[in-house]
């Protein structure tokens, strides 16, 4: 075998090689939904981007707003106020979160918006009185 030849098999092997070494990678998978719970209290479950967010990055937010609430003291009323058309739920007067459109079509049984955050924010105030270490 000449010389070239050896070297030319030599770097197709590495190629293939290494090209198998890339396709084993784990590919990242961003969530496709988040359990927004404290304490094992499921209040609610994302399961769309929205407003420019990814689930992940939502989930994050709303864990981040959780945070805020509970240093404000005991955790008062849940409200719900319509901003841009679309309900937003309050706890303590702190946005915890928006009921976008495709959220309420990823809950089903064409639930809608309104509909959605009235039961997000049940279980929220449930839950809330439920974790509250007062």
């Amino acid at each position: 075998m000449s010389r070239i030849k050896y070297l030319l098999l030599i770097t197709v092997a590495l190629a293939l090689v290494a090209g198998a070494g890339f396709a084993q990678e784990p590919k990242y998978e961003p969530p496709t939904q988040a359990d927004i719970a404290l304490d094992n209290y499921l209040f609610f479950r994302l399961r769309t981007p929205a407003a420019g967010y990814t689930v992940a990055a939502r989930d994050t937010l709303i864990n981040q707003r959780i945070i805020d609430i509970f240093a404000t003291g005991e955790p008062g009323p849940v409200t719900i106020c319509d901003i841009r058309g679309k309900p937003t739920i309050y706890v303590n007067g702190i946005k915890l979160v928006t009921v976008y459109p495709r959220d309420a079509e990823a809950a089903g049984n064409g639930i809608c918006t309104q509909q959605l955050a009235k039961a997000w924010a049940d279980r929220i105030e449930a839950g809330l009185r439920k974790v509250w270490p007062g």
